[in-house]
């Protein structure tokens, strides 16, 4: 047996051992702070209306917090009205979504300018002086926090803004590591005119973006944590599993954070990448630790974290400046070398200038270990859930071979005789003996659990064959 087959094998053998044991996902005798939390009362409500136009506005001053942190957060209400801060922890909670943590008595809030552009990089800076501060529990547990500006007076009283702030666990070791993309919430927010995009109705796109500054959340092109990212916290969480949570911008001042856990998850739509990322999540995979990128698009244009982690600088484009090729902050796979995404995901971006609609997806392979009990056959098909922007194996045959991996295939979506508008779900097993899974659609965590972002309507996709495949998946992944 030659040394290189060893790592697959050994690989391999563990995921059968995990499949043959996942017939339901086992709690030690002493629950993990995860399935403590969650086993407390939800907040009912803790998602109201959202305000129109500038009504109340919010943004923190850190992306990421520690047990103990005072974060400072910046208010704006417009007209002058007065208002109330809640902030709630984001989970499971028996359906319920959230748990109010704190909140704090009626402020009065004023109206706060949207400043100019500036001239040279377009960048945007609210730079709004501290309204209120939030003091985060040293016993508060890991995850996603939403600081809630509920309006309690003025012609929107009873509507909300909303930021973010991840919670970190210090020197995690969970077997389980979410990433959160907070650079790509930031590339697309539009707010005061301007992102990392040409749209309709924005400026002509920025070179630098902000995260001193609110999120236009349903301006052109926003994003945020409740479409694509909460539904797969939702449905870890339900299930149990030691998880911590970090934004890409820790990732990128400590790329070593990737490497202390068994499974590296990314969540959502984690477009955009330092060179500091992609190298730590190349050296957390050489070092047989496990990944699984949970949307699509990821790791594609390479920007530079700079200010501390409070902003983001992109030409996206080779006219970059910087003189090294490798450097510039274009598509990873515009690089001199190119680094193809595929190389680390095993897939990789089907292209821009999409036609065709979401749609289905079928399975494959459904006779490996990751398919046991879900009752899938080869054919079978699972509905609406490969998004418009997806992954699949490239058709470019340079890519094709930069990758190279042996890529098992669970679900496909095929369009024909466009190679690049597949669809693919694949694991590879790397060299180093870890497993990289990716579901190859944004939409895939519609299947797992049918979170309502929009009050009025859930997604309607839930499918138990495909949460039994991703509880297979995750037990085997966080097993060394």
């Amino acid at each position: 047996m030659g040394r290189r087959a060893l790592p697959f094998l050994l690989a391999i053998c563990a995921l059968v051992a995990a499949g043959a044991a996942v017939a339901g996902h086992k709690q030690p005798a002493k629950p993990n702070p995860i399935v403590a939390e969650n086993l407390k009362r939800g907040t009912p409500g803790w998602l109201g209306r959202q305000v129109t136009d500038r009504g109340a506005e919010v943004y923190a001053s850190q992306t990421d917090a520690l047990g103990g942190d005072r974060v400072q957060v910046h208010v704006s209400t417009t007209p002058a009205a007065s208002y109330r801060l809640v902030v709630y922890r984001l989970g499971w909670y028996r359906g319920v979504g959230g748990r109010q943590v704190s909140s704090r008595a009626a402020e009065q809030g004023v109206a706060q300018p949207v400043p100019a552009p500036d001239p040279a990089t377009g960048e945007i800076v609210a730079d709004w002086p501290t309204t209120d501060t939030v003091t985060f529990g040293r016993k508060w547990v890991t995850g996603y926090y939403a600081i809630r500006v509920l309006l309690t007076s003025g012609p929107e009283a009873g509507r909300s803004a909303y930021t973010y702030v991840i919670l970190r666990q210090p020197a995690s070791r969970t077997p389980m590591l979410v990433q959160v993309p907070v650079n790509t919430w930031q590339a697309y927010n539009s707010w005061g005119g301007k992102s990392l995009y040409d749209l309709p109705g924005l400026q002509p796109r920025a070179r630098v973006v902000s995260f001193d500054r609110p999120y236009a959340w349903f301006g052109p092109g926003g994003q945020g944590p409740l479409g694509w990212e909460l539904p797969l916290i939702r449905f870890i969480e339900r299930n149990g599993w030691n998880v911590s949570y970090q934004t890409d911008v820790y990732t990128d001042a400590h790329p070593g954070s990737l490497l202390p856990h068994r499974l590296d998850v990314v969540a959502g739509h984690d477009e955009y990448w330092s060179k500091r990322m992609r190298d730590g999540w190349d050296a957390a995979r050489d070092h047989r630790v496990n990944l699984a990128f949970m949307g699509a698009n990821d790791a594609y244009w390479q920007v530079v974290v700079q200010a501390g982690g409070r902003e983001i600088m992109a030409y996206k484009s080779l006219y970059d400046p910087n003189p090294d090729a490798s450097l510039k902050t274009a598509m990873f796979r515009e690089l001199t070398p190119p680094r193809y995404e595929c190389e680390l995901i095993g897939i990789q971006h089907q292209g821009v200038g999409l036609t065709w609609q979401p749609g289905d997806y079928t399975v494959t392979d459904a006779s490996d270990p990751w398919m046991h009990g879900t009752g899938f056959k080869n054919g079978d098909v699972v509905k609406g859930i490969v998004s418009v922007e997806s992954d699949t194996i490239p058709g470019n045959q340079t890519a094709a071979s930069s990758c190279g991996h042996a890529l098992t295939v669970f679900f496909h979506r095929d369009r024909g005789d466009d190679k690049d508008g597949n669809a693919d779900s694949t694991r590879y097993i790397a060299p180093s003996g870890a497993a990289v899974f990716a579901s190859g659609s944004h939409q895939f965590s519609w299947a797992l659990d049918d979170f309502k972002a929009d009050q009025q309507q859930g997604h309607g996709l839930v499918d138990k064959r495909v949460q039994r495949f991703v509880r297979n998946a995750f037990n085997a992944l966080t097993v060394r």
